[in-house]
């Protein structure tokens, strides 16, 4: 390992991959986060936050799955189609709009 891509985090010569680091600390937090001195229980818990949404995404994703048929398209499988789509454009969007504002309040 490179020595610019380690870092030691104690005394005990533990030792990771700096950019591994960064880019799951950019995961949880997004652009800057590992220059923002985020803990790594902060870094867990929101990774581990993101795992349980994803989670129960799917679940509901897969409870309004129409069956698997080999026939045409139905409008009711359309529609049902069509919503999934828009709940996901909704959380998503409010996901990023939470967030920005999380981090609006943190920087004041």
């Amino acid at each position: 390992m490179n020595s610019d891509r380690t870092v030691t985090i104690s005394k005990h010569e533990i030792i990771m991959d700096r950019m591994f680091a960064e880019d799951t600390w950019e995961l949880a937090f997004g652009d800057g986060a590992w220059e923002n001195q985020y803990g790594d229980q902060d870094v867990y818990q929101k990774l581990k936050e993101y795992e349980q949404k994803a989670l129960a995404w799917d679940n509901m994703y897969e409870d309004h799955q129409s069956p698997v048929v080999d026939e045409e398209d139905t409008e009711e499988n359309y529609e049902m189609r069509e919503k999934m789509d828009n709940y996901l454009s909704c959380y998503l969007i409010n996901s990023l709009h939470l967030d920005y504002l999380n981090k609006k309040e943190e920087k004041n």
